[in-house]
């Protein structure tokens, strides 16, 4: 460093020749491995490449569907002026608080130029490939400080970037996937706590900075990365005393200046979330089923290539589904684990590492542990946690993330060292390491679903609708059934719906999904199971639906295909009893089109309820 600066002086402005080779020579191994993630990345979902804007793992349903939507509301929400922490274009009258529900605000912002041109589905393909390649490789750079070899840091990286986990939660949750931050904020922990050879205010606002980025990406993330970083707080103290002396002048004056930059750039979305209209409080997932199964460390499950069907019949009674079943290690990995924290216990890095790794393990297995899908009963740390407010709702199994983490950390610290062997247990360290990286090979290409949206939503037709106006669409949109809200957000979000599938309050203020129901919403789900109504509404019940009309102000009606096609008929056949006339086939759709629900009011046979 002292020759560069000699040079610079020497010759102004110019870097010499020698170093800067050494500088682009320097980094081509992080260019490198970024191109590696990257490519891994795009193979797993290679399904969806071959026409990106139509196809996806998700096409359009369920969770999926959810972040397509909010893909397209951040720049709706910005183009329009309107406030992008409260969307009016879902569950009329009341709207959606957008900061209680998984809206990627900061990925929608920066991407809204290719939402804005090819669509939410390129978007959410990109933020898929993006999720585990960038992930990878943030968590290759942060291995980088503690190993040598750039193979050693890029393996242990992806194991993290294309962990169980990863891929399980890759199914529809991009807030859980885009974790690219959560190695880049334990590195600068690690500069506050213990390099400390930054400036301290700069240090401190690095990390504040990168905390509230990963607010408006994913905040259950952002809070289980730091229950975990207080652990590390708590592990380096009591590991460490003698040196906590020499850095707590350093260490308060850098969380100072984090405290500083993430109330700046947090206050008021938090503020608003808490305090702002359709807010809740209280836990949303009461069930106690979405936690780590103790099995499923060494039992793979479907998300995985080598899975025999002896393991499957074994992980089909995991709790969770397959987009929470992510607990997964595999025998080679966990071996390689427990060798490294047993052989190099002394070593402080494999010490930290070794307690970081179990404390995230040990809390994904929520509140009773769960062996081989049995619940047995036996209380675990979770229990005290998931009372806590803010944590009431978060999804311990989740904790796998930074689990995966830590374990990709000590994999590429076994690899580092495992290079200065002899000969022959250097081959056995790569078979074995081999082997690991073989048993969390995934299964096949994710994706290459089609989207189905019916051609009104995304041809001229949809114009018609008058910007803003309100749009009944049946069926209706809600938990288990996204397709509709996928279909508004295809339209550009040119018109406002009743119900949604999103986080919201019930009459008491408790967390739930969807809409509270409604005397029509009710009638439009049974329809949707298979009810077959009456051939003509009575009095009551058509005041009923009327008066829910004008509540929500619907201006035109649309139903749209549905599973079965009798039921799709009968839909019709009750709005058109409803409404007294008949609808319009267009773009593959039934409309009824300057719907005006007052005028309803005084239809023969409305009867106004008391």
């Amino acid at each position: 460093m002292e020759a560069v600066v000699e040079d610079r002086e020497a010759d102004p402005g110019q870097l010499p020749d020698r170093a800067r080779w050494r500088r682009v020579a320097a980094a081509m191994p992080n260019l490198a491995s970024l191109a590696v993630c990257l490519l891994l990345a795009a193979l797993v979902f290679a399904d969806n490449w071959a026409s990106p804007v139509w196809t996806s793992t998700a096409a359009g349903v369920g969770d999926g569907a959810l972040m397509m939507w909010f893909l397209q509301w951040t720049p709706h929400a910005v183009q329009h002026g309107l406030n992008p922490l409260f969307s009016p274009s879902m569950n009329v009258p009341d709207g959606v608080n957008v900061m209680w529900n998984t809206s990627l605000l900061l990925p929608g912002l920066l991407l809204a130029p290719v939402t804005a041109t090819f669509g939410p589905v390129l978007t959410f393909n990109l933020l898929l490939v993006l999720g585990l390649g960038i992930s990878a490789w943030c968590a290759t750079i942060a291995f980088r400080r503690y190993v040598r070899s750039p193979v050693a840091a890029l393996l242990g990286g992806l194991v993290f970037g294309f962990s169980p986990y990863m891929l399980a939660q890759s199914r529809g949750h991009l807030q859980l996937t885009l974790v690219f931050l959560v190695p880049l904020l334990l590195l600068a922990l690690d500069e506050v706590l213990v390099r400390q050879r930054w400036r301290p205010l700069l240090a401190g606002a690095a990390l504040g900075l990168l905390a509230a980025c990963q607010v408006y990406i994913g905040e259950e993330v952002l809070a289980f990365t730091g229950i975990v970083a207080l652990v590390q707080v708590l592990v380096l103290v009591a590991l460490f005393p003698r040196h906590v002396r020499g850095r707590v002048s350093y260490a308060l004056l850098a969380f100072a200046a984090a405290a500083v930059v993430f109330a700046t750039l947090t206050a008021w979305p938090l503020h608003f979330q808490l305090t702002g209209p359709q807010h809740i409080s209280g836990d949303l997932h009461t069930a106690d089923t979405l936690a780590t199964d103790l099995a499923g460390l060494v039992i793979p499950n479907r998300v995985q290539a080598i899975a025999p069907d002896s393991a499957l019949r074994i992980s089909s009674r995991f709790p969770g589904n397959v987009a929470e079943t992510n607990g997964y290690l595999g025998i080679p990995l966990v071996l390689i684990l427990l060798f490294t924290a047993a052989r190099w216990w002394r070593t402080p890095v494999v010490r930290v590492a070794a307690l970081l790794f179990l404390v995230p393990l040990i809390l994904s297995t929520g509140a009773r542990l769960f062996v081989g899908g049995h619940k047995t009963g036996i209380p675990l740390p979770w229990a005290a946690i998931d009372s806590l407010p803010l944590l009431e709702s978060a999804v311990p199994n989740r904790f796998m993330l930074l689990t995966d983490l830590f374990a990709g950390l000590l994999l590429a610290l076994f690899i580092d060292r495992a290079r200065a062997w002899a000969m022959v247990p250097k081959i056995g360290a790569l078979v074995v390491t081999g082997a690991a990286c073989l048993a969390l090979l995934p299964r096949g290409p994710l994706g290459g679903v089609p989207v189905e949206v019916p051609d009104f939503f995304t041809g001229p037709q949809v114009q018609r609708i008058p910007a803003e106006s309100v749009a009944l669409l049946a069926p209706a949109p809600g938990p288990g059934n996204a397709a509709p809200m996928f279909w508004q957000a295809m339209s550009g979000l040119r018109f406002r719906i009743p119900g949604g599938y999103f986080v919201g309050p019930d009459p008491t203020g408790k967390p739930k999904y969807g809409s509270n129901p409604r005397p029509l919403s009710k009638r439009m789900a049974r329809i949707r199971s298979g009810f077959r109504p009456p051939p003509r509404l009575d009095p009551v019940r058509r005041a009923q639906f009327v008066d829910d009309l004008v509540r929500w102000r619907v201006g035109t009606v649309v139903v749209g295909p549905m599973e079965r096609p009798g039921d799709q008929a009968t839909m019709v056949e009750f709005f058109t009893d409803l409404l007294g006339r008949r609808p319009s086939r267009t773009g593959g759709v039934w409309v009824w089109w300057e719907v005006r629900p007052r005028e309803l009011r005084g239809a023969p046979g409305d009867r106004r309820l008391p």
